[in-house]
C-alpha cells in the first residue's frame, strides 16, 4: 500500500512538473510574440518615412501650381499696400512660405505619430510583461499548493499505515498531524504604463523673443514713418542682445536689406493652426531658410539695420501666412495677447 501511494504521488508530481514546463514555454512564446510585434512596428515606421519623402515630392509639384497662381495675380495688376518689398521679393516669400508651412506641418504630424507609436509600444510591452509575470506567478502558486497537498496526503497515508502495523494494546496512538502548506507568495500586481505628464505652460502659444521694454505697441501710428498702423511691437535694448524663436517652427526666410534690414520669418503649426512670426532689424542672423528651430532657440542678435531709428527688435505675429498692410492689421495680431 505504501509503495502504491508513493508511485501515485510521484506520477502526480510528474504531471505537475509537465504543466509548469508547458506554462513556462507559453509565457516565453508570449514574450517572443510581443518583441516581434515591436520589430514589425519599427519596420512600419521606416515605410512611413519613405511615404513622407513621396509626399514632399508632391508638395514640390503643388508649389509649381502656386507659381501659376502668382502669375495670374500679376496679370490682374493687384497692387500691394506697402513698398516694404518689391514684387519679386513678395513672390519669393510666398513660395518659401508655402514650402515652410508644408514642411512644418509634416514635421508636426511626424512627431505626433512617432510619439503616439512610442506610447503604444510602451503600453504593449508593459502589458505583455505584466501578463507574463502574472501567469508565471499563478502557475508557481498552483504548483506549490498542489505539491503541499500531495505531501500532506502522503504523510497522512504513511502515518496511517504505520499505526495499522502496530500490535493492539500498544502505547497510546498519536494523532497524525497534517502539515500545513506554506502560503504561496502573492502574485505581483502589474504596473500600469506611465502616463506622460503635460509640459508646464504659461497659457500662451508664444514666448517673448527677447528681453527689454516695449518701446512701441501694436496698433495705430502717427504716419511719420510711412505707415499709419504698426503691425507688431518693438523691444528696445542694446545691440547684440540675443533674440530667440517665439515658438517651434520652420524658417521661411532669413535675409538682409530693405526696410526690415536683417530679418527672419518663421512658420509655425500650433494647435492645428498656422502662424507666421517676423523678427526685424537684427544685427546678426543665426538661422537659415528651411531650418527647424525650437521655441527659445537663439536665431539672431538685436540691432538697428534697415529703416530703424535705434537698436530694437520689431516683432510681428500673423495668423496664417505673412500679409502686410501699412494702414491696417491685415493678417497680423497683437503679440501681447499671444504670450
Amino acid at each position: 500500500g505504501d509503495l502504491v501511494s508513493r508511485v501515485m504521488a510521484g506520477k502526480s508530481i510528474s504531471k505537475q512538473d509537465d504543466k509548469m514546463i508547458t506554462d513556462y514555454q507559453n509565457t516565453q512564446k508570449q514574450l517572443a510574440d510581443a518583441q516581434q510585434e515591436v520589430k514589425n512596428k519599427k519596420a512600419q515606421l521606416v515605410v512611413e518615412k519613405q511615404e513622407l519623402k513621396r509626399q514632399q515630392a508632391e508638395l514640390e509639384s503643388q508649389l509649381k501650381e502656386r507659381n501659376k497662381r502668382l502669375k495670374e495675380l500679376r496679370k490682374k495688376k493687384e497692387k500691394f499696400e506697402t513698398q516694404l518689398m518689391d514684387a519679386k521679393e513678395v513672390q519669393q516669400i510666398l513660395i518659401a512660405q508655402e514650402k515652410a508651412i508644408a514642411a512644418e506641418k509634416a514635421a508636426r504630424e511626424r512627431e505626433a505619430r512617432i510619439e503616439k507609436e512610442r506610447q503604444a509600444q510602451a503600453a504593449r510591452e508593459a502589458k505583455a510583461r505584466a501578463e507574463a509575470e502574472a501567469a508565471q506567478a499563478a502557475a508557481q502558486k498552483e504548483a506549490e499548493q498542489q505539491a503541499a497537498k500531495e505531501a500532506a496526503a502522503q504523510q497522512a497515508a504513511q502515518e496511517k499505515a504505520s499505526q495499522a502495523a502496530k500490535p493492539s494494546g500498544s502505547t497510546k496512538q498519536s494523532t497524525p498531524k497534517a502539515s500545513t502548506p506554506a502560503p504561496a507568495p502573492a502574485a505581483p500586481t502589474p504596473s500600469a504604463p506611465a502616463t506622460p505628464k503635460p509640459s508646464p505652460s504659461s497659457g500662451g502659444l508664444f514666448i517673448h523673443p527677447t528681453v527689454g521694454a516695449v518701446t512701441q505697441g501694436y496698433g495705430s501710428a502717427g504716419g511719420e514713418n510711412g505707415y499709419t498702423f504698426h503691425n507688431g511691437i518693438d523691444f528696445g535694448g542694446p545691440v547684440g542682445t540675443p533674440i530667440v524663436a517665439a515658438a517651434t517652427g520652420t524658417v521661411i526666410t532669413a535675409s538682409g536689406g530693405g526696410p526690415y534690414g536683417n530679418h527672419i520669418m518663421i512658420a509655425h503649426q500650433l494647435n492645428g493652426k498656422t502662424y507666421t512670426t517676423l523678427y526685424a532689424h537684427m544685427s546678426a542672423l543665426n538661422a537659415h531658410a528651411g531650418q527647424r528651430v525650437s521655441q527659445g532657440e537663439q536665431i539672431g542678435l538685436r540691432g538697428s539695420t534697415g529703416n530703424s531709428t535705434g537698436p530694437h527688435l520689431h516683432f510681428e505675429i500673423h495668423v496664417g501666412g505673412y500679409s502686410y498692410s501699412a494702414t491696417g492689421p491685415a493678417s497680423s495680431v497683437n503679440p501681447m495677447t499671444m504670450f
